[in-house]
């Protein structure tokens, strides 16, 4: 099971580093974004565009420290609560919002966001019950190590690109009217 945990900590810390470096690189477009989730009210609209990707790095760095890995999966498990509720609400009101997780997004929000993020959700979820079971510390055995590392690089990449995949199951009508 460590090796499971891992996997889900090298995924969660690469995911979140890469979605607050995203969003820091251009944080006008983050910002402008969230005017588009009325749900939010106008007041915290500002103070979230700072707030999301300063939670993100603060994960990742929990998940890096060897003596916070459990209020890092912890953390992240509750951030990934407020991640998957987000495009849930969006996609049932029947908005049309674009996503800018990664940077800027042209694609609306849909039930590949809402799936990316219960992923999210499940490795955090599961990281947290490893680490509250388990507190035996790094595996070692390097072919485990390998196959948590090589896990986790599919996850990250399946995480961050899912636009890309999404588009890839869309007719090219549809493809093209979103912009690709």
């Amino acid at each position: 099971m460590l090796y499971v945990s891992l996997a889900c900590r090298l995924t969660l810390a690469a995911v979140m580093t890469l979605a607050a470096v995203a969003k820091l690189r251009s944080p006008g477009v983050f910002a402008a974004s969230l005017k588009d989730f009325d749900f939010i009210p106008a007041r915290l609209r500002r103070p979230l565009a700072v707030l999301v990707p300063a939670a993100e790095l603060l994960i990742a760095l929990l998940l890096a420290l060897p003596a916070t890995v459990t209020a890092g999966f912890l953390a992240a498990a509750l951030f990934c609560c407020g991640l998957t509720a987000v495009p849930t609400l969006v996609v049932a009101r029947g908005k049309k919002v674009t996503c800018a997780c990664f940077g800027a997004g042209e694609v609306p929000m849909s039930g590949w966001h809402i799936a990316r993020n219960a992923v999210l959700l499940a490795a955090a979820s599961l990281g947290s019950f490893v680490a509250i079971s388990r507190s035996d510390g790094v595996p070692g055995q390097v072919p485990g190590i390998a196959l948590a590392v090589v896990s986790a690089g599919v996850l990250i990449a399946l995480t961050v690109f899912v636009d890309d995949i999404a588009a890839l199951f869309q007719s090219p009508v549809a493809a093209r009217d979103l912009g690709r």
